[in-house]
């Protein structure tokens, strides 16, 4: 059974429709990527299967029950949101922010039991912060940051991750670490991950799946080789691209193809631009 189904969603802000009759599923140790220019839907998408916006039509389910009829803390026991960055009002430790992770799992007075600093440790461990659990995030990277987020969800204990652009404003060695961490609790943690990122080289090494948006809608959907063509991203992004095989990861490679005017008349010159 699928963990998290989307089913024929459409929602709207007052008379805007953003998103249209997306459906698509998320089974259980996916890696699933969603693309999409600016203005495509892809953050409301994300803030639908997190439960906190509630399409006009259509539905989301968690394993089979519709997300509307499971309150908060419940949902949260199951899916877990990795913002783009933290932000806090106070200056809290590693641990603490870590530990507030724990809340859908505690009653309204109950506080954190030994249970709950042994979950609280093992996500420090796999996400490399137990070094620095008391540190002030104030006094973090922005890739260490990124880390504490992916520990705060892991406390959650959670069957799927929605990481809402979690390679945005960092440079490409923390880009790339964020997203081996998100690969290695995919495979050895069985959790199911979907990110929603501009990054379209990137989300073509990591993720098994990959759903490309336009306007609101699913404009193709499937493996990356399937989806991520020279003639998708024309119809979707607008721009002509090259796309050929990465020389040893082999999954699809995009190069930008920029024109300019010259004394000839119009040349072209491609460069790699890995966000798109």
């Amino acid at each position: 059974m699928a963990v998290l189904t989307v089913e024929n969603v459409s929602f709207r802000y007052r008379n805007d429709w953003v998103l249209h009759d997306v459906s698509f599923t998320v089974n259980p140790g996916e890696f699933i990527g969603v693309l999409g220019p600016n203005g495509s839907g892809k953050t409301t998408l994300l803030k639908v299967m997190d439960g906190l916006l509630e399409p006009q039509e259509g539905t989301v389910m968690i394993d089979g029950r519709p997300i509307r009829k499971m309150s908060r803390n419940e949902a949260a026991r199951i899916i877990a949101v990795v913002p783009q960055d933290a932000e806090t009002v106070f200056s809290f430790t590693v641990e603490e922010l870590v530990l507030m992770g724990r809340s859908p799992h505690l009653g309204m007075m109950s506080f954190e039991g030994s249970r709950d600093y042994r979950v609280v440790a093992q996500a420090l461990e796999l996400t490399g912060l137990s070094g620095l659990a008391g540190r002030r995030l104030n006094a973090l990277s922005g890739g260490e940051r990124q880390r504490v987020l992916i520990a705060r969800a892991l406390a959650q204990e959670p069957k799927i991750l929605l990481l809402d652009e979690p390679t945005a404003f960092l440079d490409i060695r923390h880009q790339v670490e964020i997203l081996d961490l998100a690969g290695n609790l995919n495979r050895t943690s069985g959790v199911s991950v979907v990110a929603i990122t501009h990054d379209i080289n990137l989300a073509a090494s990591y993720c098994s799946r990959i759903a490309m948006l336009k306007e609101g809608s699913v404009h193709c959907l499937g493996a990356p080789e399937v989806v991520i063509t020279e003639e998708h991203i024309r119809s979707v992004y607008g721009i002509d691209v090259i796309v050929d095989k990465h020389p040893v990861a082999a999954s699809p490679r995009v190069t930008t193809i920029r024109s300019y005017p010259s004394e000839q008349g119009s040349r072209f010159e491609s460069g790699a631009a890995p966000q798109l």
